[in-house]
């Protein structure tokens, strides 16, 4: 084995080679700062915005704000790491230092793992877009947005379900398990967002779409017995 692979990081296991490491040059504060302000101003802006003319409904305005900011999450921040997962580790980019500091709760990002580099390919490529359609979906009233908000949350929560049982399986091997920061808040609060969300989302898409049927039907029942009535 040679030198450049024992090169020393903090990640775990311990035995995960990284010959291209970088340590991180922000401090903690100004990466999760940066993060988290973004994702408000945006998050603010999308419900700021759905609530003027189209003066749509309150939950229809989170959904949209939501899928705006999964949007860019999945495009911008994902996309990112499905293109450069294999320098990921050297990278002294804001993105590149995200994803980094984000390691420390799953080293598997860094080792171009298969499983999540397959899961947050789809994301970003699938996902997102779709996000998109959907924000403009209900922007525009078009009558495919609860089908959209289904399907994008249906992929979602199946990519989520994946990334999570794929780690239990290996016993949390790649991150400090029971650590505040990396475990709890990175690993399982960030990540509960793509359980909770998208399972509330798919109910009112069901919901929606069954009401909808369901006037369909009784509609064409009454077609049916009027033109019955008449023959």
């Amino acid at each position: 084995m040679s030198a450049s692979a024992n090169i020393s990081h903090p990640y775990s296991p311990a035995s995960l080679q990284l010959p291209h490491y970088v340590p991180n040059s922000k401090p903690l504060n100004e990466i999760l700062g940066v993060f988290f302000g973004a994702t408000l101003v945006l998050a603010g802006a999308t419900f700021y915005t759905s609530g003027g003319k189209k003066h749509l409904p309150f939950l229809d305005r989170l959904a949209v704000t939501w899928m705006a900011v999964c949007a860019a999450i999945h495009i911008v921040i994902e996309g990112y790491y499905s293109w450069y997962h294999a320098s990921l580790a050297g990278h002294t980019t804001f993105l590149g230092e995200l994803w980094k500091e984000y390691s420390l709760g799953d080293s598997r990002y860094l080792s171009s793992d298969t499983c999540v580099l397959t899961v947050e390919s789809v994301t970003a490529v699938i996902d997102g877009p779709l996000c998109i359609l959907t924000v403009l979906a209900f922007f525009t009233q078009n009558r495919y947005r609860y089908l959209l908000q289904m399907l994008v949350s249906s992929f979602q929560l199946y990519g989520d379900v994946i990334y999570y049982i794929t780690e239990i399986l290996e016993n949390f091997a790649h991150g400090k398990k029971g650590h505040p920061l990396y475990f709890w808040f990175y690993f399982v609060f960030l990540n509960s967002w793509w359980l909770i969300v998208p399972v509330l989302l798919i109910l009112r898409s069901f919901f929606k779409l069954s009401s909808t049927q369901a006037l369909a039907d009784n509609q064409t029942d009454r077609s049916t017995s009027l033109k019955k009535k008449f023959k």
